[in-house]
């Protein structure tokens, strides 16, 4: 039996190994900003900021959230 839970961690680990793989030589901001966003367009099928940070399930609050992403 399969549970929704391990499918889902199986897909974000496969989409933070791609996402790895294509910011291999940048600096580590660069690297999880890349993380983020590719998981976060991924799961809200969206490309506003508040749909991928609504996505991360960070503890921060949003407004927080949404300036990081746009100050990288």
């Amino acid at each position: 039996m399969t549970y929704s839970t391990s499918n889902a961690y199986t897909l974000k680990r496969e989409i933070l190994t791609f996402s790895n793989k294509i910011s291999r030589y940048l600096s580590k901001p660069d690297i999880k900003f890349t993380a983020d966003m590719t998981y976060g367009m991924l799961a809200s099928g969206s490309c506003l900021l508040t749909d991928i940070v609504d996505q991360l399930h960070e503890t921060s609050k949003k407004v927080n959230s949404v300036e990081r992403l746009t100050r990288t």
